[in-house]
């Protein structure tokens, strides 16, 4: 069993009751709703921040740690674990795991963070080939932090590393097995930012920051290689099918969610416990990357961003496809509000809401069931499995 070794404050979960969207399904143009209630499974003792789940064929579980540094194996009842390996930069070894995804054979492909790789793991936790982050392509350098991957083993991520400041980004599938060059299956529109300079001539500093909850497309791959984007515009689903072909599902309403101190806090909090760093280097041509997830560092407060007056109808990062196919992605409420998740058909039609309990999110999903994590007053985070809801 594996024990905690002192508290961490990491970012608390959306909690309490329904919002007033919850309260008026019609007005989501849901086609049915469900609430989850009583896990069917819950790991007894907490991580300081899940930052991946993943369940292998015969129910065992694989938990990333980002803050712990460490990853974990948890038998199918989530009663026991297992921490797999040891940190450090070796062949065996990770210094800061992160995402996990599905590999080809049973196998999951780990974000190593603090490495700089990603890492193929086999079902009996041993170490395969590595792919380091940072690649050099015909274009320029890229920076590769796969989103997900189908099950041919090609991986999806935004391009990265160029520097240059963008309104919209491309969605690129590239195998690593394959000597052809990435392609661009879809685009997406980013954030807004706002960009200050200071200084001139050789001490200019120029300084971009991220418009906290300005609209942005999310997106998310299924394990046929479909891409689905969810367009903040009007609030819809688009398809990308492997062959090229777009399937638009149909606009879902939405009552546009009032920007308040609380929500402010919470984005900050969030942002300081989740966010990302990185550090790129080129030593005579070696390229190397150095990443790290959380910390609380170097995070402004909330006078240091602009804020705009409402949010977008959907959390941009939290789109993710479950293995039947269909489309979650969390609907923005008040901070304090209780959890939704709309559920988007292979067609993108909105079939439904799901209401998650009080301070939970999603964080992954196995054959018929759905892991949330139950963030506590001290900041840990606690793995639930749930039964997943018709709809």
């Amino acid at each position: 069993m594996r024990s905690s070794k002192h508290a961490r404050c990491v970012a608390v979960a959306l909690a309490a009751v329904f919002s007033s969207l919850w309260a008026h399904p019609a007005d989501l143009g849901a086609q049915s709703t469900a609430a989850l209630e009583e896990p069917t499974a819950a790991y007894g003792e907490p991580f300081s921040l899940i930052s991946g789940v993943r369940e292998l064929e015969d129910g065992r579980v694989l938990v990333s740690d980002a803050l712990e540094e460490s990853l974990y194996a948890l038998d199918a009842p989530l009663s026991e674990a297992l921490k797999i390996a040891r940190n450090g930069q070796g062949p065996d070894e990770y210094r800061q795991p992160d995402a996990l995804h599905a590999w080809p054979g049973d196998s999951t492909l780990m974000t190593d963070l603090g490495n700089g790789r990603l890492t193929v793991i086999g079902p009996d936790y041993g170490f395969g080939r590595t792919i380091p982050v940072v690649q050099q392509a015909s274009d320029g350098l890229q920076i590769i932090l796969p989103q997900d991957v189908d099950t041919e083993g090609s991986v999806y991520y935004q391009p990265r590393g160029d520097g240059m400041i963008r309104d919209t980004s491309g969605i690129v599938r590239w195998n690593p097995d394959s000597a052809a060059e990435p392609v661009e299956v879809a685009r997406i529109k980013l954030s807004d930012v706002t960009e200050r300079t200071s200084g001139d001539g050789g001490n200019m500093h120029q300084e971009v920051r991220q418009v906290p909850m300005s609209p942005q497309d999310g997106w998310a791959v299924g394990l046929d290689g479909s891409v689905a984007v969810v367009r903040v515009g009007d609030y819809h689903v688009d398809w990308v099918r492997p062959d090229g072909r777009v399937i638009s599902g149909p606009p879902v309403a939405y009552e546009p969610v009032r920007v308040r101190q609380a929500d402010k806090e919470a984005w900050v909090e969030t942002t300081a416990a989740r966010g990302v760093m990185m550090a790129v280097t080129n030593q005579n041509g070696n390229l190397s990357a150095r990443m790290r997830r959380g910390g609380g560092r170097g995070v402004p407060s909330i006078d240091g961003y602009e804020w705009p007056e409402t949010k977008p109808p959907f959390e941009p990062g939290s789109a993710v496809v479950a293995p039947d196919g269909d489309l979650w992605v969390m609907r923005s409420v008040a901070a304090g509000e209780r959890p939704l998740i709309d559920v988007f058909d292979a067609n993108g039609r909105h079939r439904g809401t799901v209401a998650l309990p009080e301070g939970r999110e999603v964080v992954g999903f196995g054959e018929g069931s759905v892991y949330l994590a139950r963030g506590d007053d001290l900041g840990f985070q606690w793995l639930e499995r749930y039964d997943r809801p018709e709809l």
